[in-house]
């Protein structure tokens, strides 16, 4: 109850038929009118008592003994119950009562209506005229008697009155005169209409004066509160500025005494020994400006060095007028906030900084870059957003786990801060990628160079745990506002700079240009096209026979994935097979490609093989061995005659897992084949550790070969030779003249594919081939 206005009360709330609307702790005021009722039960009981004696005075001739004392038995008796009813309001405090107590007063008074009605109804026939006219005196009296002194409780003073009210009348009906006897209804409305009036005054002025007292109580709280309080305190100023009035722990906090404290000016307070700074500045100016214009003020955070260090206080104060009307200082409250807005900054550097580095994050890039633009729309000047993403960075991750992976980052900063300036801003985009903004770049031999020294600092290799780590980056950049003028499309040019230099192997850097957006068209249109080519039955296999060297009959054939597409045309797999990659379509299409390789190669005859390529992501899928058992299960088709080629690739992301998957792969009696060998992945080591079959040595170190050059052929033959101490046999690719074909053989590889032999055939074609003995030779 805390709304002061004078609340609207009706004749039902009044009367206690109801509370009143929007209003809460109601009961608080029916407790107020019983415990006024009480104390003034007090006083109407002695007036009850000598009306009753003098009644029995008067009529002890006229009427019965006995009906007397009967009416004075049961009048003493009931007096009694109202005063237990009442004595529990008296001397306690009773902070809330319900309307059903309201309405036991009520029937009470009702009770003692009923028994000052017998007086009327029954003592008037036996009296004499003057007895009668005593009686119509008492009943009058006690009825105004009632209107006044319960008043306070509406139910109860009105109940009593229209009891008393309608045995008056009855009383006056007897006199035979209507005048006389409409006295009863009339005196009757009147008090009851005087009864509504003054309970609801009451109430109304009961309910006010509670919500005073509970918004006192409240002001009361919160001054003990600043009191005991190490958080809040109370200070006082003059006209001149000086305290007056202190807080002693508010002197405890800055680190002077009180005594001390009420000799300073608060303007002095603050300038004295504290850091000049832009902020610091501000606040001192506008709290100086408000004291000045004697304005009041509220959060107002300012700093205050002490013996202490340095607060952060926030005040808040009115200022102090005298009674005529002039100003003489300033009253308020202060809290030490220095935690509170120490956590504020953490909060906000948080929002702004990458947790794992502590480098700007995204948000803070792009605030950076849209000032380097608008400073470029200002000068003319070239501004540079550089994206860096880590190469061989997931192979980290997978080897060693991600807190390995996390340390390398936090080392990543250390090999910038070398090579940036102050005006530029470094930060991390999320994961492995990182952002440098440059406001005023220089030309592009200058960005370059800055550039190469990044890869140059990130190729040194990172140490964790005594284990050297090597990463790589690739880097993308694009100029402003050559490259877009506005925050996105720069972003996205450098992206698209940065997706063309990872696609060139890494270590890389690449400006953005024009033509990179025609390529990202194309990739997208592919990736759309891809995903809907295996339900649409786009793609096709085809098979190159791999032949023996020296008996060239045919040993196996290499499955080849074609993809003809109705808008996109005859697609080459070193363009989309990238990008089914990248997607996650891999693994459908791979499961396609085996599968169908492997029906085709069962309905072969004799011992034919078949060569399936395997993506290294494929291996890294959980059910591929599953899917590569049921594949053999439900082609029907020999383990023996099957065999994965999987590129060097599968090096970079080789794990314990995937090392495992090809042991298993292995254990089946699935052949395993190092496809293009010799390209710059392959680590002997692993050709130790894992068990191939084959080794196909790419068609680059092939077509070298030349009859009038002894040196072409060393790779070739050192190939051979390190295959063949593993136990391993060899396939020379692309072997397509005559004069390679002798070479190869004199080399000593194994098996020989390529177009001196034959082009890819579709399965319908292979058949064919093999009905013939021996091959044509070319």
């Amino acid at each position: 109850m805390t709304d002061v206005t004078l609340p609207k009360l009706d004749w039902r709330v009044v009367f206690n038929r109801a509370s009143p609307p929007g209003r809460k702790g109601w009961g608080r005021v029916r407790a107020a009118q019983l415990t006024d009722m009480g104390r003034a039960v007090s006083a109407a009981a002695w007036g009850q008592a000598f009306n009753a004696v003098l009644l029995i005075f008067i009529l002890v001739d006229s009427v019965s003994v006995t009906m007397l004392a009967l009416w004075l038995l049961a009048l003493t008796m009931l007096m009694m119950l109202a005063f237990s009813f009442l004595k529990r309001f008296q001397g306690r405090m009773v902070h809330s009562v319900s309307r059903r107590a309201i309405d036991r007063a009520g029937y009470h008074s009702c009770i003692f209506g009923f028994l000052w009605a017998v007086p009327a109804l029954y003592f008037f026939p036996f009296a004499n005229h003057p007895e009668q006219l005593a009686i119509c005196i008492v009943t009058a009296s006690m009825m105004a008697g009632a209107a006044f002194i319960l008043s306070n409780v509406p139910p109860a003073a009105g109940g009593y009155v229209c009891v008393m009210g309608a045995a008056a009348t009855s009383m006056l009906t007897r006199t035979g005169w209507p005048i006389i006897a409409a006295i009863g209804p009339i005196y009757t409305i009147g008090l009851l209409v005087i009864i509504y009036s003054s309970g609801r005054a009451f109430m109304q002025r009961k309910c006010v004066e509670l919500a005073l007292e509970e918004r006192s109580e409240t002001v009361s709280l919160l001054l003990r509160d600043y009191e005991s309080s190490d958080a809040d305190w109370l200070w006082e100023i003059n006209r001149n500025f000086v305290f007056t009035s202190v807080s002693a722990r508010f002197a405890r906090a800055i680190g002077y005494s009180k005594a001390e404290l009420e000799r300073m000016s608060l303007l002095d307070l603050l300038s004295r020994g504290t850091k000049s700074d832009a902020a610091t500045d501000t606040a001192s100016r506008t709290l100086a400006d408000l004291l000045a214009r004697q304005a009041p003020f509220s959060e107002m955070t300012v700093p205050i060095r002490g013996n202490g260090g340095t607060r952060c206080i926030e005040l808040a104060a009115r200022p102090r007028y005298n009674g005529h009307g002039r100003f003489i200082g300033y009253r308020g409250v202060g809290s030490d906030v220095t935690e509170a807005r120490q956590a504020a900054d953490r909060i906000a550097h948080m929002a702004r900084h990458d947790a794992l580095t502590g480098l700007p994050n995204r948000t803070q890039l792009l605030e950076a870059l849209d000032l380097a633009l608008a400073r470029s729309r200002d000068t003319g000047g070239l501004c540079a957003m550089v994206l860096i993403d880590l190469d061989r960075f997931k192979s980290v991750n997978d080897s060693l786990g991600h807190v390995a992976g996390d340390h390398l980052l936090r080392q990543v900063p250390s090999r910038f801060d070398p090579i940036l300036t102050r005006e530029m801003t470094v930060g991390r985009l999320g994961g492995d990628e990182f952002a440098l903004v440059i406001p005023d770049a220089p030309d592009v031999a200058a960005l370059e160079r800055i550039c190469l020294d990044m890869i140059e600092g990130l190729q040194q290799p990172f140490i964790y745990r005594d284990q050297h780590l090597f990463v790589g980056a690739s880097i993308g950049i694009a100029l402003g506002l050559r490259d877009g003028d506005s925050v996105e499309e720069l972003i996205r040019n450098a992206d698209l700079a940065l997706y063309r230099a990872k696609d060139q192997g890494g270590n890389d850097i690449c400006f953005y240009e024009p033509s990179l957006h025609a390529q990202a068209e194309e990739r997208r249109r592919i990736e759309l096209a891809l995903r809907t080519a295996l339900d649409d039955e786009e793609f096709r296999l085809l098979y190159q026979p791999v032949v023996d060297s020296g008996t060239s009959r045919i040993k196996s054939f290499e499955a080849l994935l074609r993809w003809r597409n109705p808008e996109l045309g005859d697609l080459s797999p070193m363009k989309f097979i990238p990008i089914a990659e990248e997607t996650g379509l891999i693994g459908a299409i791979g499961e396609w490609v085996l599968r169908t390789a492997c029906s085709a190669a069962a309905h072969w005859s004799g011992n034919v093989a078949v060569a399936v390529n395997i993506s290294p992501l494929q291996l890294q899928e959980p059910g591929f061995v599953p899917m590569l058992m049921s594949a053999l299960s439900d082609s029907g088709l020999d383990p023996r005659r099957l065999e994965l080629e999987i590129t060097e690739t599968v090096f970079l992301h080789i794990t314990p897992r995937t090392q495992e998957v090809l042991r298993q792969i292995h254990g089946l009696g699935v052949g395993l084949a190092i496809d293009d060998f010799g390209t710059g992945y392959s680590s002997l080591g692993y050709l130790r550790d894992i068990r191939f079959d084959t080794i196909k040595i790419d068609r680059s170190f092939i077509q070298s070969v030349r009859a009038d050059d002894p040196e072409s052929g060393a790779i070739v033959k050192a190939v051979v030779a390190l295959a063949g101490s593993l136990g391993m046999k060899t396939v020379a690719e692309g072997v397509e003249t005559a004069e390679q074909l002798a070479l190869v053989r004199e080399l000593g590889c194994d098996r020989i594919q390529g177009f001196i032999f034959s082009d890819a055939v579709p399965g319908s074609a292979v058949k064919t081939l093999l009905s013939q003995a021996v091959l044509r030779a070319a």
